[in-house]
């Protein structure tokens, strides 16, 4: 499982580190609008590909299911037509649910300690 999360987090870095690299090149280059909406797609699917992969690391359920939920929202929510401020509303609460759990919870090997 280990080489799994190595490799994943490799993949996931180079892609994220292409996509970056062509929203700092969008900023300076006159990109075409479908250039634009390609870049986002890919961004906002590599981050829901990345919580579906995420959700392997945990053992309850719970975060497990809050991982699945919010990658698959995350990714869906590129090809779901508009309907208006909630699906903007639900998005951005998908997106930062899993990096407030990650930032509160202890690593693997990490032990919690009352000070």
């Amino acid at each position: 499982m280990k080489v799994f999360r190595e490799k994943s987090t490799l993949i996931l870095s180079i892609l994220v580190g292409i996509v970056l690299i062509g929203k700092v090149f969008g900023r300076f280059l006159d990109f075409s609008d479908e250039t634009h909406q390609l870049l986002n797609t890919a961004m906002f699917s590599l981050i829901g590909v990345s919580y579906l992969t995420f959700a392997w690391a945990y053992e309850k359920p719970l975060l497990k299911a809050i991982f699945l939920i919010c990658g698959i929202y995350v990714i869906l929510m590129n090809f779901i037509p508009d309907f208006g401020w909630m699906k903007t509303i639900i998005g951005i609460v998908c997106i930062l649910t899993p990096m407030i759990i990650g930032r509160f919870f202890p690593n693997e090997g990490q032990e919690v300690t009352n000070s």
